[in-house]
């Protein structure tokens, strides 16, 4: 469990150095694929939604990112996302066990 405040910048030595210390050093293309797109429909829910709450982990991404994630350049956009993509595989179940409903 991470304890503190962490200050994620999506400068070349921070964010690198903060997602290799986080994140399994190998990775599946396409779960990283599948997981930038949940990356994607969080920012929507996240810039489009402002009843729906977020989970800590998808809120706190997109603050250390926002800057970013809101770039007129499209390749630091995508750098973004990826990363953030990277960054869930430790902390985001994208495929939770289904739910055993209690029968009495």
């Amino acid at each position: 469990m991470l304890t503190g405040t962490v200050s994620l910048r999506f400068s070349a030595g921070n964010l690198n150095r903060f997602s290799h210390d986080f994140t399994p050093l190998h990775h599946d293309l396409d779960e990283i694929e599948e997981r930038e797109k949940v990356v994607e429909h969080m920012w929507d829910v996240y810039t489009n939604s402002h009843r729906i709450g977020l989970p800590q982990f998808w809120q706190r991404a997109f603050v250390a990112a926002y800057e970013d994630l809101i770039s007129d350049v499209p390749a630091v956009r995508e750098a973004a996302v990826r990363e953030i993509a990277k960054m869930s595989v430790g902390s985001v179940d994208l495929h939770p066990p289904p739910s055993r409903s209690m029968r009495y």
